[in-house]
Parts: structure tokens; sequence; C-alpha cells
């Protein structure tokens, strides 16, 4: 299912359970989950209740982790996030509710899981179970190679999990290294199970923990043996599935659309690792594709395959010129690192190139960052001999070093203060302007992309003839995933007659694959070199990554090795790099 409608049918489902149960006096015992995944399903709880569709106060909740030694009203606090989310805008009583607490003494946490276990036991057990699903395949801190039999326990977070969990704590050195949970058996209990994944950062491990068997390292394959497990998907997390990705190994399927053929040796030229002009009619069979080569003769075949590649690479020569042109790019470096060679060449084929930044993106900087910044703010008054401009950076950098050191000095970390945070949009800002002027672009504005109104009047005060926007289908709830939402909103209201072209990149999803784009675009070195230089100028983002310094040219170049080696199979393309695009249909 896709968008407010997956969340609406797992909400349905649950209040349909507490009506059930209410209406026979009973209580209604609901597991539940933290983060991105289960926000829409909470909301839509939240909207249920306020129009008195739903009454919750005969529930009673049991959370699935909370973080060791971490503060309950921490922002990061698994406790905060569930009253900031769900609880205080329920009529759920106070005493119904059970989150592990992280700050047990460790002297008394097995004595304390075995009566987390044992208050779930004593409510009745589990009805509904809510799950989300880490990209190591863990269910609640349920790490790779938990036992089946486990119990609520204290448990060491693996390295992908600490990793994920950057984004919120800014720095790996903040991260518990532990957490409570639930154990696999006592999720196993419940009567009913609902797994929610979103994204296709979540694809590859969804398509392991419903099709692999299970051996314990993706715990989340344990759900197969539930009587009543049920894994809610999208269809960007369900895309690495056998029926979507590969849907003739499970039986016949229609071959007319040239799309499904030139999907289908792709995969050929993949597995076999050799290029579309090798195969031969024998390398069909054995992989489930000897239908393909009976609906045509295979010389033909591949060569209608490779025109159809071919034409998408073609198309690039039909790129706007002289045109009002667009960019929407959700993270300052998006553009660059997804199209940074195509915005070198719309400006040399003249066109007018406005990049507009729809978040500020502060979360990515890292805390040493505004170090640098406002001592080379001081440094440029003291050479000025402003000395008004630098007492006022002496109190400001006084204030900033106060708060850093505290927040070092503390072993979770403290939410930035307001100048820093402003510092960190400037800096974010300041490396995106740096980026567009290497590229020749002169033109950029900066905007909050999630407003539907605020891309509206951005559209209309630039009046673009072609638009180039961020179609990253990851977290529904990510700034890509939101951002591409009102969007989508904002163009769909507009007059067809009126509205610009528009074409999807992808930035931090892959890219996408040569058969499925509708226009390939092979980079000159020229090109390459520009989206380079643009690239280096997002110098906050050189982090440190689990102890590896990684680039984010390192980063462009993994994104488009997929691509790359397809274009190669299908042709004899010299190019180094290609960026794809989708045109998009909006209704």
């Amino acid at each position: 299912n896709e968008g407010n409608g997956l969340a609406e049918e797992i909400a349905g489902s649950i209040i349909a359970e507490i009506n059930k149960n209410t209406a026979l006096g009973k209580s209604t015992i609901l597991g539940l989950a933290t983060g991105n995944t289960p926000l829409d399903v909470y909301r839509e709880l939240i909207k249920q209740y306020k129009e008195k569709k739903v009454d919750f106060s005969k529930v009673i909740t049991f959370n699935l982790d909370e973080y060791f030694e971490l503060p309950p009203d921490h922002e990061n606090s698994y406790n905060r996030f569930m009253q900031d989310n769900l609880f205080k805008h329920i009529n759920v009583p106070k005493e119904n509710i059970h989150v592990p607490q992280g700050l047990i003494p460790l002297k008394d946490v097995k004595a304390y899981c075995e009566k987390y276990d044992n208050e779930i036991k004593k409510a009745g057990g589990v009805d509904i179970q809510l799950l989300g699903i880490g990209r190591d395949g863990h269910i609640g801190f349920n790490e790779p190679m938990s036992s089946i039999d486990s119990r609520t326990r204290l448990v060491e977070l693996d390295p992908i999990t600490l990793n994920d969990a950057v984004r919120e704590f800014g720095d790996i050195k903040l991260i518990p290294t532990k957490a409570i949970t639930m154990g696999v058996k006592t999720i196993m209990e419940a009567k009913k199970i609902f797994l929610i994944a979103t994204g296709d950062h979540k694809a590859k491990i969804v398509k392991e923990a419903i099709e692999d068997e299970p051996t314990g390292q993706v715990v989340a394959a344990y759900l197969q043996k539930h009587p009543a497990a049920t894994f809610y998907l999208d269809q960007a997390a369900a895309s690495g599935l056998t029926k979507v990705s590969l849907p003739w190994k499970l039986g016949k399927i229609d071959w007319s659309d040239i799309k499904i053929q030139a999907h289908g040796l792709a995969y050929l030229t993949d597995m076999l690792k050799k290029p579309i002009s090798a195969l031969v009619e024998k390398d069909f069979a054995p992989l489930l594709l000897e239908d393909l080569v009976k609906l045509k003769p295979i010389s033909i075949l591949k060569q209608e395959v490779q025109d159809f590649i071919m034409a998408k690479v073609e198309a690039s020569k039909s790129l706007p010129v002289g045109k009002k042109v667009l960019i929407f790019s959700p993270h300052t470096d998006d553009d660059a690192l997804a199209i940074g060679g195509l915005l070198h060449r719309l400006v040399k084929a003249k066109n007018n190139v406005t990049c507009v930044y729809m978040n500020g993106g502060a979360g990515a900087v890292m805390d040493n960052e505004v170090e640098k910044f406002v001592y080379s703010k001081l440094a440029h008054n003291l050479k000025l001999g402003d000395k008004e401009a630098q007492a006022k950076d002496t109190v400001l950098i006084e204030k900033i070093n106060a708060h850093l050191n505290k927040k070092k000095a503390s072993r979770f970390g403290y939410p930035d203060i307001e100048e820093i945070t402003t510092i960190k949009v400037i800096i974010r800002q300041a490396e995106a302007a740096a980026a567009c002027t290497s590229l020749g672009i002169h033109s950029y504005d900066f905007i909050s992309g999630t407003n539907v109104d605020n891309i509206l009047s951005t559209i209309a005060k630039y009046q673009p003839e072609v638009v180039y926007a961020c179609g990253d289908m990851t977290d529904p709830n990510s700034a890509h995933r939101l951002i591409l939402k009102s969007l989508i909103k904002a163009c769909s209201s507009l007059d067809p007659k009126k509205r610009p072209e528009l074409w999807f990149y992808r930035a931090d999803s892959p890219s996408f694959h040569a058969y499925e784009a509708d226009m390939i675009i092979p980079l000159s070195d020229e090109e390459i070199a520009a989206k380079r230089v643009a690239i280096f100028q997002h110098q906050s983002q050189f982090y440190k990554q689990q102890g590896t310094w990684q680039a984010p040219w390192q980063k462009a170049e993994d994104r488009a090795t997929t691509l790359q080696k397809e274009i190669q199979k299908f042709s004899s393309g010299v190019s180094n790099m290609w960026e794809a695009l989708i045109k998009a249909k909006i209704q």
C-alpha cells in the first residue's frame, strides 16, 4: 500500500480490536514501537480519537525497548518519543502505559526485565504488536543472532544500528551502546503482529525477512513461524521481493512490455556477467527466462532492447536550451551529488537555472564545523580591526564553547542551542551557494520544502518551464519523501496547460535502473570534473562513519555504480559516469 492508506489500514485494524474488546468490557493490550516507521499510524490513531471513533481508556500498552542509561526526558528517549507522538494526545491512563526504563541500575536489570515480561502476561498478553525492522533485520533491539527463545533483557547494539542512530544523536560517541528490549519469544507470544516497513532502504532486508530461511541472522525472519504475522509494506519497501523484482521466477508473466523485456535481459546479463551481445538462447532457460526467447527471435529481442535503452541515452540530446529551469533539492548537497553533471550541461546550454534548497540540514553538521566557523569569523573581524564586531564574536564564542563543552562532558549530549543551529544552517547554505557558483549557477533560494504554499509561490516567482526534483522513495517521514509528497501535491494543483515539465532524479536512493529511466545522461570528462568540484564544496559532509572517512564524492560514485554496469552491458558507451531521470506523470 502507499502513503496514508498504509497507516489508515493498520490504525483501522487496531481501532477495530479496541472497539470490539471495549464492547465486551475487556482491555486491549497493545505492543508499541518507536522511530519514524509507526509515526503515521500514531497520527491516524490520534485523528480517530479526536473524531471520537475510539476510546483508549481501557487500553494497556507495552513498548518494545529503550536505550539503557538514557534519561526518560532526553530528546532521543523512547519514553519521550511515545509521550510526544501518542500518549499525551489520547486518553490512555498513565498507569496503563509501560515503557522500559533506561535508568535501572545494572544490578537490578535482570529482575526488572523478568518483571516486565510478567506484567505482559498478567495483563493477558499482547493483542496486537507493532514492529518496525532495522537495516540489519532487528525487531525491537533483538540484533542479529538473537535467540528465538530470548526474553526481555539488556543487549549490546549492533554497529549498523549505532550508525543509523547518528542522525538522531549527531555523533556516534553520544549513542548508548546498550538497550533494554523485549525478547523474540516475548514478541512472538503476541496474538497478532503487524510489521511495518517503508522506503527503498528497507527493500533488501524485507526480502530476506520474508523469503529467506529463519536462521537468526535476520531476526525478523522468525516471524515466518508466527501464525498471525502480517508485513505492511509500501511499494518501495516491497521492491526487492521476488514477486516484484523477478516475477518470472514465480510463474508465467506477460512479456509484451519492452520495459519488462529489458528488465529480464538486465537480470540475465548481471547473473551471467556478460554483455547483451554475448547472450545465446541456451542462457535463458536455466534462469527461468525461456518464455522471453519464445516471444521473438533472440537477435531481434537483443536489438530491440538495446535500441530501447539507447533511446534513453539519445533523449539526453533534447535537454532544454535557453529556458527557465528550476532545481528542487531537499538537502543542500542532493543536487550536486545526483545531477551535478546535468547542472553543468544546463548552464552551458544557456538555461536560466535556479537551485532551490528545501531543508536546513543542520543535523548533518558536526560541532567542530561550528567552532571553525566562529573562529574564522573572529579572525576576519580582527583583520578588519572591527572592535565592536570582535566583542560580539567573543561573547558568541564563549556561549557556544560553554554549550559544546557541556555537550562533550555529557554521556548522551544536549540539543543544540539556537545560535549553534543557526550557524549550522548557514554553513550548509554557504556550501550550497559555493557549489552553485562552481557550476556557473548564480540564482539560488532557500525555502521550507514541506509547505505546499511555499513550493507554489516559488514556482510562481521563477516561472520555470522545466523542473528537476528529487524523487527518492526513502522513509515516508524523511525530508526527501515529505518534500516529494508536497511537491507532487503542489504540481497537481497547477493548471495542466501552465504546469512546468517535471523530471525526477535520485540522490539518497539507488539510481534508477537503465530499463526504468526515461532519460540517461552520459557525462563528459568536463561534466564529471564539474560535478566533483561542486560536491567538494560541501566540506562539512566529509564525515567519519564507523571509523572510516567517507567522502561525498565516493557516495556519488557508489550510487552510480549499478547504472554504469547496466549501461556497459547494453551498449558500447564510454562515459565513466551517467545520470538518470524519470519524467513525472502528474494527475
